[in-house]
């Protein structure tokens, strides 16, 4: 189903053997290994096999972004004299890029392979893009190893039974959806339009999939628009046209930039806009980073052109986590990230992977460790990764819910234009994943240019080409038909009176002239 597809320096809490090996592909390998060994010399190692970006910090699961986490999970584990006693964790590392810094599905599944041989590990951890996830986790099933990661967002990988996911998914992206289809009562139609140039990772053709499928499983009709934001020729007169014929409710993924030159369109257009919501899918909220929040904001000629058209617009992000332990994380990601990799972490979403990705390491270890008590020394991997599927786990995260199919629950927060008049959005709605529900922010709600949300589908259809509709309407051709011939009885009706008066005049003449 799916294709898809820093030099390490300075002082390090946890102290690292960097093994610079000759591996194929310009692969660099890096083995954690304490230095103190005293009092480990009878300890089992159990080895986990890192698969991620090495240096390209563009990916929220680049190893830059996720490496700290990874080893303060490592640290927790060894320091807990309850969780695996007699053994000791490690990591190895391989990275799936090519030589262009980009993943690639096809150096992902080698070095896959050559960690499995060399290592033999208990367990992979990622890979993070989705080409490069869909190879190892065919050989991480086969192999029945475990295979843990916080990216490969994608619907699909629940066919591999290997994988367990403690990050965001498209799935729960489209049950979120879904959920918000039925609450505004929109039972019908929605339009999916996307960007995608099909040579890269296609970050937008998967994320637009899971509400797609989600919808079209809920009996919900969903056309797709594809278009290539980077074509010179692109036509958003065009893009907008298309809209007007085929939905009213439109989900977008593309650029931030491109989203809102289609929206300036829109506002020049003048289609009926109280018809119209638009929701931009930027899951890691690159758009809604500014204080206050004004995402239509350039400083440009177009600006009060896109203050109008948002009125229209609502913003789709994942929520960041509010537990006190998630801000620490993220405070000691900052400083850990800079002084192992010199990589300046943001505020920003995209912490939340590397989040998933420490939590997904105590999960494993927590499963490991049960199923150890009940199957021996090195249990298989199916009964480990059973372990951590349907069940509950306190993280930095908060409490991760794990569903039956080894994926996480995630929240997701609904960006709303709460002053029109200033264009200040604001989170106005969390969908709590857990319980499948949506609720309202103290003291907010979501705002409708009519006061209530538009139809999915326009009385009179998309094309206003609906029978009933056309029985009780008088269509621009029948006007003019109409007042066509009610002229012509006019004239005619004239005419005949003028002849008639002329005509009797004219008897009248010769009657006179007669006598």
């Amino acid at each position: 189903m799916l294709k898809m597809e820093p030099s390490l320096l300075g002082s390090m809490r946890l102290p690292l053997l960097i093994l610079l090996t000759g591996v194929t592909l310009g692969v660099v390998e890096l083995e954690p290994l304490s230095q103190d060994h005293s009092g480990e010399s009878s300890l089992r190692n159990i080895t986990l096999a890192v698969i991620l970006p090495h240096q390209n910090t563009e990916y929220p699961w680049a190893w830059p972004r996720v490496g700290p986490a990874l080893y303060w999970a490592l640290e927790k584990v060894n320091s807990d004299p309850t969780l695996l006693p007699g053994y000791h964790m490690q990591l190895v590392f391989s990275s799936s890029e090519n030589k262009e810094g980009f993943c690639s599905d096809s150096v992902a599944p080698l070095v896959a392979v050559d960690l499995k041989f060399a290592h033999d590990p208990w367990a992979f951890i990622g890979p993070g893009c989705d080409y490069a996830s869909s190879p190892v986790a065919r050989f991480t099933t086969h192999w029945e190893v475990p295979m843990v990661t916080a990216g490969a967002p994608a619907i699909g990988f629940n066919m591999y039974s290997s994988i367990t996911n403690t990050g965001p998914t498209h799935k729960k992206l489209g049950e979120f959806v879904v959920r918000m289809h039925h609450n505004f009562g929109w039972h019908k139609h929605a339009t999916v339009m996307f960007h995608d140039k099909k040579n890269d990772d296609r970050p937008c053709y998967f994320a637009v999939e899971g509400p797609y499928a989600e919808m079209t499983a809920d009996n919900i009709t969903a056309k797709d628009m594809v278009f290539n934001e980077d074509e010179e020729s692109l036509s958003y007169a065009d893009l907008i046209s298309d809209i007007s014929q085929r939905g009213r409710v439109v989900y977008v993924c593309c650029k931030w930039d491109t989203f809102r030159k289609l929206m300036v369109q829109f506002h020049k257009q003048r289609l009926p806009q109280e018809e119209y919501v638009f929701f931009f899918i930027d899951l890691f909220g690159e758009s809604v980073q500014s204080r206050p929040a004004q995402p239509w904001k350039r400083g440009d000629a177009d600006d009060e052109a896109a203050k109008q058209a948002f009125k229209s617009v609502k913003i789709l992000t994942y929520r960041e986590p509010q537990n006190p332990e998630y801000k620490t994380f993220v405070s000691k990601l900052k400083t850990d990230a800079k002084k192992m990799f010199n990589f300046s972490v943001e505020d920003s979403l995209k912490n939340l992977i590397a989040g998933g990705f420490h939590d997904g390491v105590l999960l494993y270890s927590h499963a490991l460790n049960e199923s150890m008590n009940q199957s021996g020394p090195q249990p298989p991997g199916h009964v480990v990764t059973k372990k951590m599927w349907n069940r509950t786990f306190n993280g930095v995260t908060g409490l991760l819910k794990m569903d039956e199919n080894g994926d996480c629950e995630i929240d997701f927060a609904l960006w709303d234009m709460t002053d029109t008049d200033s264009g200040v959005y604001e989170i106005v709605s969390v969908y709590n994943s857990s319980v499948k529900q949506m609720v309202l922010e103290p003291g907010m709600k979501v705002h409708w240019l009519k006061g209530t949300p538009p139809p999915d589908i326009p009385l009179c259809g998309f094309k206003n080409d609906n029978p009933a509709c056309l029985a009780k309407t008088v269509t621009m051709h029948q006007m003019i038909s109409i007042v066509v011939c009610f002229i012509f009885i006019i004239i005619v009706t004239v005419t005949v009176f003028i002849y008639r008066e002329i005509h009797y005049r004219y008897i009248s003449r010769k009657r006179d002239g007669l006598k």
